[in-house]
């Protein structure tokens, strides 16, 4: 199911202007979700409304949300879709938190903050 749905969520995460994404494949690690997807949105307002569109866009193909966490705080947002979690983070609490860094050994895709610009150029 996440791979099915990274695209358009990757998408909608652009659209509210999120940036530094990446995709962490967790699937080798005894846990119960498949995939992480990680982004940064500059402050509380802009977490939250990527973090609603993101909802919006997951529930409009027919993906269910189990659990939201942080979104009053906007700091960090976890959203938990079973399979897939969606960090939403501001970018003092992502660099504190370090989840990249923290799961280092999992597979990971980063994407452009735009469309169509490789994520090795971004």
């Amino acid at each position: 199911m996440p791979e099915d749905i990274i695209a358009p969520i990757v998408e909608a995460i652009r659209e509210r202007h999120g940036f530094r994404i990446r995709a962490m494949d967790m699937r080798e690690f005894p846990l119960t979700m498949e995939m992480f997807l990680v982004c940064s949105a500059e402050s509380r307002v802009q977490a939250q409304a990527i973090a609603q569109h993101v909802q919006d866009v997951a529930r409009d193909m027919g993906v269910h949300l189990h659990h939201r966490e942080g979104f009053e705080e906007g700091s960090w947002i976890l959203l938990d879709f079973g399979s897939l979690l969606v960090h939403v983070f501001q970018p003092d609490t992502r660099d504190y938190y370090n989840l990249e860094m923290l799961w280092s050994d999992a597979p990971f895709e980063d994407f452009a903050d735009e469309p169509g610009v490789r994520s090795d150029d971004a």
